[in-house]
């Protein structure tokens, strides 16, 4: 059974329980399982260690799935619908989003050592979802190609967009050149503390951001084909991360995680804003180039530039790859943001954003102009 199928199950449990108008059987069923820890006798002796304990807790677990079990069909399907339209109108996130988010730090924290696992690498290209990877990293290669007199990736998308800057798993193409790594990762916080760091130092990192609105709409229209949801129920996101590939909890997990490892070593890791990188392209590759400790001449920063236009990346697609990278100038995402999906984003930055990158977390006056409604990345 998949996450979300156990999440819908769990929801319709806890709907049942607490409406008091119906589904007697179903509580029934629940108190007749507990009601086995008050009962004088034991199946098995308590005092048997840790075995002991195994029929309490078969019986309050078959209390839970019997309870489950004999919630009508109606009543599951009023359940699901009544969450579901909750979900559209909230203008908050949940106690269960929340739960849900903290859960979902916690096993980034203890399991995603990327930076350790790849340290072999020269240094990291990290890029938010829908925030001008694609653009960023076939510029960057395009430059060392030119530095390193080695052919230029000949697509902007597809397997040989990745020819130079890649996944650090992949094989490295051109040896005398510097390895520069690609991801969307989020690490560990424990990069972020100097004792540990101190013994498992990391290579530079450059960390691509995007105003974290126009990021979800840009993401939205890219995926909503396969979403099948609509943009208000998108826009409040999965906070668990099972549905959605990017929603406003991967991108303030995105900002937050990266955001603490920048304020600890500021050496280290380089924070670009697309918005800055699309106003000064050339400024910002050289300083891009200087982070990665790579001494670019102008002749490769020149190859660079040559690509800052959405058409020059359009013209060397990859027409074998199905990918969106660069959408028509003229499509734009079936969404826009209601009042309540923009209180809702903003009640989450303020709860849980930490690190905005100077975005502005409460401002809302930008967020009807023209241009995220049409973002793409």
């Amino acid at each position: 059974m998949s996450q979300r199928a156990v999440t819908t199950e769990l929801r319709i449990l806890i709907a049942g329980l607490l409406d008091w108008r119906s589904c007697l059987l179903s509580k029934l069923v629940l108190v007749l399982g507990i009601s086995y820890l008050f009962v004088p006798l034991d199946l098995i002796p308590d005092r048997i260690p840790i075995i002991g304990h195994f029929d309490e807790i078969g019986f309050v677990v078959a209390g839970f799935v019997g309870s489950r079990y004999f919630i009508p069909k109606p009543s599951e399907d009023r359940y699901v619908d009544l969450w579901d339209a909750r979900l559209k109108l909230s203008v908050r996130p949940g106690f269960w989003q929340r739960l849900q988010f903290l859960a979902r730090i916690v096993q980034a924290d203890v399991s995603n050592f990327f930076l350790y696992q790849y340290r072999r690498v020269d240094a990291f290209l990290v890029t938010g979802k829908n925030s001008g990877t694609h653009w960023l990293k076939f510029m960057l290669s395009c430059a060392l190609a030119r530095q390193y007199h080695v052919p230029p990736p000949s697509h902007s998308s597809g397997r040989e967009a990745d020819a130079i800057i890649s996944h650090p798993r992949w094989p490295q193409r051109y040896k005398h050149m510097p390895r520069i790594g690609s991801s969307h990762t989020i690490p560990s916080i424990a990069f972020s503390w100097p004792w540990l760091t101190r013994h498992a130092e990391f290579r530079p990192v450059v960390v691509l951001v995007r105003d974290i609105r126009a990021a979800m709409m840009s993401h939205y229209g890219k995926w909503q084909h396969e979403y099948h949801v609509s943009f208000t129920q998108y826009v409040r996101g999965d906070s668990s991360g099972a549905r959605y590939r990017a929603d406003i909890w991967w991108y303030m997990h995105f900002f937050n995680r990266w955001g603490d490892l920048a304020a600890a070593h500021p050496d280290l890791v380089l924070v670009v804003r697309y918005e800055d990188l699309k106003a000064d392209p050339e400024a910002w590759l050289r300083r891009i180039a200087t982070h990665f400790h790579i001494d670019m001449n102008d002749d490769a920063i020149a190859a660079a530039l040559r690509f800052v236009s959405r058409d020059a990346m359009r013209a060397l697609l990859d027409p074998t790859n199905t990918e969106v990278v660069i959408p028509p100038d003229d499509d734009s995402p079936d969404a826009a943001f209601t009042r309540d999906d923009m209180e809702f984003i903003r009640n989450a930055f303020v709860g849980y954003l930490r690190h905005d990158f100077g975005y502005g977390r409460d401002d809302k006056s930008a967020w009807f102009e023209q241009d995220l409604l049409t973002a793409a990345e």
